[in-house]
C-alpha cells in the first residue's frame, strides 16, 4: 500500500496553500496534493521493485549498513574498525559467532591475516571487512533496527531485511514531500514546480537506488531537506510556533540522519538567524537579539542532541565526519590529486553526472545517449528561461508604467511600502541554497583530493535543487506551463532506471545476461520473492502508470492561470510574492512580526512560455 503523506512536509504543503478563497484555492489544493501523491506513487514503484529483486548485499556497503543497525539492536555502537559478522543469510563477513575487538580486526587487516577468532578464511582480511560506515551517527541506524531484529526473533531474518528494505522507501517518499515543500516555499506562486520537481526528484536512479536498499542516505536527503524547507518558510513568512517546532526537531534529525545531516545544520544556523532578525519588526537590537536566540537555540538543541557522537569521531578519528580516516582505507589508485585538479578534470565531472544514473560503468549504449540527451534538454531550457527572463525585464525597464500581462491578470494595485529586512529575508533562501549546494559540492572534492573515490551519492543532499532547476528549465520548453516536458523526462527517467536495475541484476549474476530485460526482472523477482513473478511485477507496473496519470493531469491543471497566479493557490505565502498575507500566515507569526505588519513588495516579472505567463517572483 502506498505510504500515507506524513509529518512536516505534509503540515508545510496546507499551510502553504492557505491563501485566498473559493473553488479555485480548493482545487488547486487538491492538484497539488494529486500531484505529489502521484510522484510518490511512481517513486514507490521503482524503490519497491529494488527492494525486493535486487538479492540482498549485492551492492557495496549495504552489509556495512546492515551490520551498523544489527549492532545498534544489540545495544552497542560499532567503529570503523568493528568486523562484519555474517548474521543474515547471505550476508558477507566473518562467522556470526566471532567475537574478534576492533583491535584484533585491525591488526588482521594490516597483516593481511587469513584467520581470526580461531577460523581459516579463503582470503586475506581487507578494510571491506569492516563497518566503515561507523563515522555516521546512529539515527537511521536505530529505526532499521527494528525490523532487522524482529526478523531474527520470529526465525524469518530475510523478512526483516526486505521490511527495513521497504522502511526505507517509505522515507524516500517523506524526501519527496520535503522536496516539494521546499519548492512550495521557493516559488509559492507555482505550485507546478513543486509537483514536477518532487517527480523528477523521485525517478532518477541515485535516489531510487539506495532508496531500495539499506543505505542511510535517503533519510538524509529528507531531514535535510525538510530543514532547508522550514528555513524557507521562516524566510518567506516570519517565525511561528510551528515552524520554530519544526527547526527544532529537523535540526537535530538531520544531524543525526549522518554526517553530511550536521554539515546542513552548519549551513541553516546562520541563515535562520539572519531570517528571524530580518523578519522581526523593532530596533535592530531587538531584532538582532531574537535571531540570535533562534540560531543560538538551533545550534544548541543540535549539539546536545548529537554533539557527544560528532566528538567521539574526533577523539577516535580526528575529526567529526572522519572522512579522513575512511579516504585512507578505501584509497583510490594512482596519484593522489589537488583539490584544484579534482575541479579542473573534466572526466571527474563526466563521471559524476553518469552515476546520477546508476553505475557507471553499465551506463553504455541507449543508457548514455539518454543520460547525454537529458543534459542538452536541461541545457536548452535554462538558456530558454534566462533568454525569456531577460527580455522581461528589458522590456519592464523600457515601459515601467506598462501594467503586467498574462492570461486573466488585470491591472496590479500599487504595492504597499515594503518593511525593512524583507529584501534581505528574501535574499536569505537563494543564498542558503547556494550555499548548501557549494558545501555539498566541496564535500565531494574534498573526499576526492583526500585520495577517496568520487561518489556521486554524496551529491544527494542537493539533488532536490538540482531537480527544481531540472524543473524550471522543463517549464520555459513549449508546452512547460503545462507540464508536457515534465511528464516525457519523468517516464525517460524512470524507463532509464529501469533499464539501469536490470543491468544491475546482470552485472551481479552473470546467468541473466542473456535474457531481455523483463525477463531479467521475472528471473529475479521470482527468485527473491514469493508469489507469481508477473503479478507481483504487473501490479507495480500498473501502480506507476496510475502515477503518471495521475501526475500528467495534476500538472496540467495546475498549469491554468488561474490557479498558478492571480492569488489564489499560487499566492503568495506570508505575502513574499505579490498577494496580500493570508489570514492563518499572520496569525501564526508571534506579536511584533513583520508577516503581521506589512505586505512584501515585489517585482514579479512575466515569463511568456508557449503562449501563456508563468509568475517568476524576484525580490528587489
Amino acid at each position: 500500500m502506498f505510504p500515507r503523506p506524513a509529518g512536516v512536509g505534509v503540515w508545510w504543503l496546507k499551510v502553504a496553500d492557505r491563501v485566498g478563497s473559493g473553488r479555485g484555492r480548493r482545487s488547486g489544493h487538491r492538484w497539488l496534493v494529486v500531484g505529489v501523491v502521484a510522484a510518490g506513487m511512481i517513486f514507490s514503484a521503482l524503490g519497491l521493485l529494488v527492494a525486493v529483486a535486487v538479492p540482498p548485499f549485492t551492492s557495496a556497503d549495504e552489509a556495512q549498513h546492515t551490520a551498523y543497525a544489527l549492532a545498534v539492536a544489540d545495544g552497542s555502537l560499532p567503529v570503523l574498525d568493528s568486523p562484519v559478522r555474517s548474521r543474515l543469510p547471505g550476508m558477507p563477513g566473518l562467522p556470526a559467532g566471532c567475537r574478534a575487538s576492533p583491535q584484533q580486526a585491525r591488526v588482521a587487516v594490516d597483516t593481511r591475516a587469513d584467520h581470526l577468532c580461531g577460523r581459516r578464511l579463503r582470503r586475506p582480511l581487507t578494510n571491506f571487512d569492516l563497518v566503515y560506515t561507523a563515522n555516521h551517527p546512529p539515527l537511521f541506524y536505530a529505526v532499521e533496527a527494528v525490523p532487522l531484529r524482529s526478523g531474527i526473533a520470529l526465525h524469518h531474518p530475510l523478512g526483516g531485511f526486505r521490511a527495513a528494505r521497504g522502511i526505507n522507501v517509505a522515507l524516500g517518499v517523506t524526501a519527496l514531500i520535503a522536496t516539494a515543500a521546499l519548492v512550495r516555499g521557493v516559488l509559492p506562486r507555482q505550485p507546478a514546480v513543486a509537483v514536477g520537481t518532487a517527480a523528477i526528484t523521485g525517478v532518477v536512479g541515485l535516489f531510487v537506488f539506495p532508496s531500495g536498499q539499506v543505505y542511510n542516505d535517503t533519510m538524509a536527503v529528507a531531514t535535510i531537506t525538510g530543514l532547508l524547507a522550514v528555513t524557507v518558510a521562516i524566510a518567506r513568512r516570519g517565525p511561528g510556533p510551528r515552524t520554530l517546532l519544526a527547526l527544532a526537531v529537523l535540526g537535530p534529525a538531520a544531524a543525526a540522519s549522518r554526517a553530511s545531516g550536521a554539515v546542513a545544520v552548519v549551513v541553516v544556523v546562520p541563515a535562520v538567524g539572519v531570517a528571524v532578525a530580518a523578519r522581526t519588526a523593532g530596533r535592530p537590537a531587538r531584532r538582532a537579539g531574537r535571531g540570535l536566540a533562534v540560531a543560538g537555540g538551533l545550534a544548541a538543541l543540535t549539539f546536545a542532541a548529537t554533539g557527544w557522537f560528532y566528538l567521539r569521531n574526533v577523539h577516535r578519528y580526528g575529526d567529526p565526519t572522519a572522512f579522513g580516516r575512511i579516504a585512507a582505507m578505501l584509497p583510490i589508485r594512482g596519484p593522489r590529486p589537488s583539490a584544484w585538479q579534482v575541479v579542473r578534470d573534466p572526466d571527474f565531472w563526466w563521471n559524476v553526472y553518469r552515476g546520477f544514473f546508476g553505475r557507471v560503468s553499465l551506463l553504455t549504449g541507449h543508457a548514455e545517449k539518454m543520460a547525454v540527451g537529458f543534459a542538452i534538454v536541461t541545457g536548452a531550457g535554462v538558456l530558454a528561461a534566462v533568454v525569456r527572463v531577460l527580455t522581461a525585464r528589458i522590456s519592464a525597464a523600457r515601459n515601467p508604467g506598462s501594467p503586467e500581462s498574462g492570461p486573466g491578470s488585470g491591472p496590479k494595485p500599487e504595492p504597499e511600502p515594503r518593511q525593512p529586512g524583507a529584501r534581505l529575508a528574501g535574499s536569505v533562501v537563494w543564498i542558503l541554497l547556494a550555499a548548501h549546494c557549494l558545501v555539498v559540492v566541496a564535500t565531494l572534492v574534498g573526499y576526492a583530493a583526500a585520495g577517496g573515490a568520487a561518489f556521486t551519492r554524496y551529491l544527494l543532499p542537493m539533488l532536490p535543487v538540482l531537480a527544481f532547476v531540472v524543473e524550471v528549465s522543463c517549464r520555459a520548453l513549449p508546452l512547460g506551463r503545462r507540464g508536457l516536458p515534465t511528464v516525457v523526462l519523468v517516464a525517460a527517467l524512470a524507463l532509464l532506471t529501469v533499464l539501469m536495475i536490470t543491468r544491475e541484476l546482470a552485472w551481479r549474476n552473470r546467468a541473466l545476461a542473456p535474457l531481455t530485460p523483463v525477463d531479467r526482472l521475472r528471473t529475479a523477482w521470482a527468485a527473491e520473492a514469493p508469489g507469481p513473478a508477473d503479478l507481483g511485477l504487473s501490479g507495480l507496473a500498473i501502480f506507476a502508470l496510475v502515477g503518471g496519470v495521475l501526475l500528467a493531469v495534476a500538472l496540467w491543471r495546475l498549469g491554468d492561470p488561474s490557479m498558478a497566479s492571480g492569488g489564489d493557490v499560487g499566492g503568495d505565502v506570508g505575502g513574499d510574492v505579490g498577494g496580500r498575507p493570508p489570514r492563518a500566515a499572520e496569525r501564526e507569526g508571534p506579536p511584533g512580526d513583520v508577516t503581521e505588519v506589512v505586505r512584501q513588495r515585489q517585482d514579479r516579472l512575466d515569463v511568456i512560455v508557449d503562449g501563456g505567463a508563468a509568475q517568476v517572483s524576484v525580490d528587489r
